[in-house]
């Protein structure tokens, strides 16, 4: 689908046409969203670009990431998609700036773009230029990956508390803890991904861009370098935060283990001299003297209690128990 931004007086409108002949002249941003073939071949044709393919966006390298090509700048970065779903996957964007307009490139509906829409949609006079568009669509990513992070920290302080609360109740699933613990730790993971090619995406433009980029919005340009480095360094202690309590949390399953343990070790322990008591008085041989003797069998039961109370008395004197 091919989604047109045109400059109309001064605002920036949104059109979506489905049999398009020519680009407009006034047109800011060209936004390809799961583009086919003819969609493809007709905005290279009108741009003079080579749009680079899904499989070219999923390359790593720098060289087919970031590369000037005929006046054009092609920057491609990462953004993590399915968080609202719990399905975090990642999903590749690329800008291209041209002199006269940017198109971005993607296969995925991203929360960062719908959100710019509803930015545009309140200040439509706020872009004039296709460097403000792209710098705008940067920040909006940048945006996403700090709302992600605040919830990312506000669930692990639920899930401190569960660890470390003194009431087993609260606590009782540890497993479920540590597949929650999992799958924060797997998210943080992309989103630092997503920052790192960020930041690469910035220093990229920054280079290659100029003045004829830079002057239009350099304290925003600033402000998003700034923002990418302090969600890194965010992100790297909600790292630590997590790898604290998955071990605290397998401390507590070890430590319960043991707890079970004990008991029944102690128990094995309280049982063994009444069993040694009961065995002896049941072998039945024939000259055993207590065999005839009335008082034998309350002497056995009561032997076989005294020697079960009397470890157990150990054990408490000890603080064992």
């Amino acid at each position: 689908m091919i989604t047109l931004y045109c400059l109309e007086n001064g605002a920036l409108v949104r059109r979506v046409t489905d049999n398009l002949q020519t680009l407009p002249d006034n047109v800011l941003w060209v936004d390809l969203l799961s583009p086919d073939q003819q969609e493809e071949r007709f905005i290279e044709s009108a741009l003079g670009l080579d749009i680079p393919t899904r499989e070219e966006l999923a390359e790593i390298e720098d060289s087919s990431r970031f590369y000037d090509e005929d006046g054009a700048i092609f920057m491609t970065t990462t953004v993590v998609m399915g968080i609202a779903e719990r399905r975090p996957e990642n999903a590749e964007v690329t800008f291209v700036l041209t002199k006269r307009s940017l198109v971005t490139v993607r296969y995925s509906e991203l929360s960062a773009f719908r959100q710019f829409e509803v930015t545009l949609s309140r200040q439509p006079s706020s872009y004039a230029t296709n460097h403000q568009i792209f710098l705008a669509l940067a920040d909006a990513v940048v945006d996403r990956i700090a709302d992600v992070l605040e919830s990312v920290q506000i669930e692990l302080q639920t899930l401190s508390r569960r660890i470390f609360d003194e009431r087993k109740e609260q606590r009782r699933d540890l497993q479920q803890i540590i597949q929650q613990l999992g799958q924060h730790r797997s998210l943080l993971s992309q989103l630092g991904e997503s920052l790192f090619s960020s930041s690469r995406l910035i220093a990229f433009y920054r280079l290659r861009a100029g003045e004829r980029g830079q002057g239009v919005a350099k304290g925003l340009l600033k402000a998003l370098e700034r923002d990418v480095r302090s969600l890194g360094e965010h992100q790297a202690r909600l790292l630590g935060d997590i790898a604290f309590l998955l071990d605290a949390t397998l401390g507590l399953i070890s430590i319960e283990q043991n707890s079970i343990i004990k008991v029944f070790s102690i128990a094995a322990v309280l049982f063994l001299p009444p069993t040694l008591v009961g065995t002896v008085y049941g072998m039945n041989f024939e000259r055993m003297p207590e065999l005839g003797w009335p008082f034998g069998y309350p002497m056995a039961l009561g032997m076989m209690v005294i020697s079960a109370i009397i470890p157990y008395a150990w054990f408490k004197f000890r603080d064992w128990l």
